[in-house]
């Protein structure tokens, strides 16, 4: 990977980059939704009921999530530690938006129903932390150097003061 700087006001590369993070932490999530039995239901929010057509649905939308995250948050990232605090945030209001409120409208579940999702809060809080750390990693590069003056032995004429005084004007009356 070169160290070539990009700006950080490229959507593209950002938008690529979350992709690419999106895919990783949901292939994560996919292992522990599919381990939990909850996976199948993510496939019914397009009324697939396989568990193949679930698998392609899940990284679709992660994919999406992921790309949405670099449009959205990648000038926050600019360090490891922001990474993991964004991508943390990122998936616990994920987690609502699909978990809570899209599954349960196209399952004909409860609405926020936290009782039994507290593991799979867990595991889109991890999809956050690997989808901020491949992205801290992946992502535009930002030069944070402080700025620096470049020494240069110039010598800057100054203009010299004037011995003559200024004459006031008088009022002749």
């Amino acid at each position: 990977m070169s160290d070539r700087y990009i700006a950080p006001y490229n959507i593209v590369s950002r938008a690529g980059a979350g992709v690419v993070g999106g895919i990783a932490g949901g292939l994560l999530l996919g292992v522990v939704l599919w381990i939990l039995g909850d996976l199948t239901e993510t496939g019914r929010l397009v009324g697939a009921h396989t568990l193949a057509a679930a698998w392609v649905v899940h990284v679709v939308l992660c994919a999406v999530a992921g790309a949405l995250y670099g449009v959205l948050f990648g000038r926050l990232v600019a360090g490891t530690v922001p990474a993991i605090g964004v991508g943390i945030v990122y998936g616990a209001a994920l987690w609502v938006v699909v978990r809570l409120v899209a599954v349960p409208i196209a399952t004909g579940g409860a609405f926020f129903a936290i009782d039994a999702e507290m593991v799979s809060l867990a595991a889109f809080a991890g999809f956050g932390v690997v989808l901020g750390l491949i992205y801290a990693e992946t992502g535009p590069k930002r030069n944070w150097r402080p700025y620096r003056r470049q020494q240069r032995d110039v010598v800057y004429a100054l203009p010299r003061q004037s011995s003559r005084r200024r004459r006031r004007r008088r009022d002749d009356d």
